[in-house]
């Protein structure tokens, strides 16, 4: 037979999903769930932030989770499953009987406890004393027939049904993200079924007729409320397709063969930027490969990833990708590859230069357009640029650079990069307090995503571009009868009422000028957020800031004398996004992928050491702009 390489679930069918090397699909129903996904035991897979993440399980390719929403393990055949069973027994309950270790196995909220030991010890013949760390083989393999037997895996086999199919997916996307919920109508003959996406944009697989006839793909015109046919599914060959339902187009997605035909070439490379709450198995079932297979390409053994960090997705993984990055900005084609060093506080610091090349381009997230200014001279915006797939497209570019420069200091930092001269501000130097280059490496990062930076026909605009009070005000056109120059917001952003992951923040005094700026990453407690910004400290790296501002108070210590407690900030955050990112920000704020972090595990992962004891992270003393 040959062999199953990955497999999914769809529990509003009760249909097992394998797909094989050759590209074709095996479809499992009837019998019961044991049977269907190949798991005996009836193994669940260990979930962390309700994502399944089996730490020691092996020889799964997959994930059911059901109607109920238990998640098990699906293995490739029969012989799979049993071996981790009886791995899991002897791992987890080696040093139990089986009266100890069945509530822990099958704990009473979901079976008959008690009926189980009763079964499993009559049909096994095991000696209810004998720890199963204890039992021979011979004993071990008649433990894991009983628990086959109780769980089901032999019942219903009249009904079990097994059939090799070409079968087409059909994803939702509205060109940058999936889109959930989505409803299509599949139209067989004189029947027609309506059916909706998942969380990940996904439809179920739709199986090609034996009959050799045609499955036509219909949407609802939203203006006249018709069904309108978009595709067509036919065939002997499987095929993925993207319906980009903003511009009712459909779509073949190009590298689609590897999993779903017979052409045994290597689906070309990827690259994936990690979003906020991501994780490898998330990004592993959006693109239909597997965890160890996105470890392979990326060459690291861990399973920890984290926000703007970029992933190759390449297929299977039994070949490693060529890196041939063709016209990367800057920051992407001098940038390392995603390394092995973990997000977590490692024993000592990695200091190890990477070697490995470089990632492919990352998408830029816009594309270039003019502007015009309005006949007031106020610089509105009026043709608006146009935005291209990819949540805040700046994130990878600065996470990029900060892992190049692992937290070099800006007194030799200036000699390889200097941000001030990138961005043409008109500071020639990113060394003294007089230089601070906050803004300009802000600037500077989405410079290279191809955002505007700078308003054309504004006095001083090479200046603003210096100055962290820059993204919120400028110095405007001046009419006749003025005689300063009038202060205006900046047109070129928007600010937002909440932080988003990737929105630029704005330290901002008790008097309202912006003093620092940095892009928000992550949240550090109920009250602070951790920025990913250069000249902190001298350096590009993550530095903790008040959202508020917050009076230092007086309080009485053990001793009975009064102290200033400490936490005070004399500062708070304001958050902007480029004009033109607007739309998309506003959807951001529904989600808005701050996640819990720790500011000295991701200084880590630039090789930045923790903090010396009684320094603040987030001290401005060199970052006022």
């Amino acid at each position: 037979m040959p062999r199953l390489i990955s497999a999914t679930y769809h529990p509003n069918i009760e249909v097992a999903e394998f797909i094989c090397e050759d590209g074709r699909h095996l479809l499992r129903s009837g019998g019961t769930l044991p049977w269907r996904i190949n798991n005996p035991g009836d193994l669940t897979a260990r979930k962390v932030d309700g994502v399944p993440v089996p730490r020691k399980a092996k020889g799964y390719i997959g994930f059911a989770t059901t109607r109920s929403g238990r998640t098990f393990l699906i293995f490739p055949d029969e012989g799979a499953g049993r071996e981790e069973l009886k791995a899991n027994l002897k791992r987890l309950h080696g040093d139990r009987t089986i009266s100890e270790a069945v509530p822990v196995y099958a704990p009473k909220k979901e079976n008959d406890t008690e009926k189980y030991i009763r079964d499993l010890l009559k049909t096994s013949g095991i000696p209810a004393g004998r720890k199963i760390g204890e039992c021979s083989d011979a004993e071990l393999e008649k433990i894991v027939n009983s628990i086959a037997e109780i769980e089901g895996y032999h019942a219903n086999a009249d009904t079990r049904k097994e059939t090799w199919v070409a079968v087409s997916r059909i994803n939702a996307t509205d060109g940058s993200q999936p889109l959930p919920g989505t409803e299509i109508i599949l139209q067989r003959g004189d029947r027609e079924e309506v059916v909706k996406s998942d969380a990940a944009g996904r439809f179920p697989p739709v199986i090609h007729p034996a009959d050799k006839s045609t499955v036509h793909v219909k949407v609802m015109d939203p203006k006249s409320r018709k069904a309108v046919t978009v595709g067509a599914i036919q065939g002997d060959v499987g095929k993925d397709f993207n319906l980009l339902a903003k511009f009712k187009r459909w779509k073949g997605v190009a590298g689609s063969e590897k999993i779903n035909s017979s052409t045994h070439g290597q689906r070309k490379p990827m690259s994936y930027v990690v979003q906020p709450g991501d994780s490898l198995w998330k990004i592993a079932q959006l693109y239909r490969t597997s965890v160890e297979a996105i470890k392979e390409a990326n060459e690291r053994r861990h399973d920890r990833i984290y926000p703007g960090e970029v992933l190759l997705i390449a297929g299977s993984g039994k070949t490693k990708p060529d890196h041939k990055p063709s016209t990367a900005p800057p920051a992407a084609a001098a940038a390392k590859p995603p390394s092995s060093e973990a997000p977590i506080v490692p024993a000592v610091p990695s200091t190890r230069k990477a070697v490995s090349p470089p990632p492919p381009p990352i998408p830029s997230g816009i594309r270039s357009s003019d502007s015009e200014r309005s006949k007031e001279g106020t610089g509105k915006v009026l043709a608006l640029i146009n935005p291209v797939p990819g949540r805040v497209p700046w994130m990878p570019i600065a996470v990029a650079e900060a892992k190049l420069r692992q937290g070099e200091l800006e007194l030799t930092l200036q000699d390889k990069i200097n941000y001030h001269v990138e961005v043409d501000d008109g500071l020639k130097a990113m060394y003294g307090n007089s230089n601070a280059w906050c803004a300009a490496f802000v600037n500077w990062c989405l410079m290279q995503a191809k955002y505007p930076i700078e308003n054309a026909g504004f006095p001083n605009r090479k200046v603003a571009k210096a100055r962290a009070h820059g993204f919120y005000e400028v110095d405007g056109p001046r009419e006749n009868s003025e005689k300063t120059l009038p202060k205006v917001r900046n047109p070129l952003f928007v600010e937002l009422e909440r932080p988003i992951y990737g929105a630029i923040a704005m330290v901002t005094s008790k008097q309202g000028h912006g003093r620092h700026v940095g892009f928000v990453y992550a949240k550090s407690g109920d009250e602070d957020l951790i920025l990913l910004g250069g000249n902190q400290r001298n350096q590009i790296r993550f530095s903790v800031f008040a959202r508020e501002l917050r009076t230092p108070v007086k309080v009485r210590n053990k001793n009975g004398k009064m102290e200033i407690k400490r936490g005070g900030s004399s500062s708070y955050l304001k958050y902007f996004v480029p004009i033109s990112y607007y739309e998309q920000a506003k959807k951001d704020i529904a989600d808005p992928g701050l996640d819990e972090a720790s500011v000295v595990s991701l200084n880590l992962i630039l090789g930045i050491p923790p903090d010396a004891a009684g320094k603040k992270s987030g001290s401005l003393s060199e970052d006022i702009s």
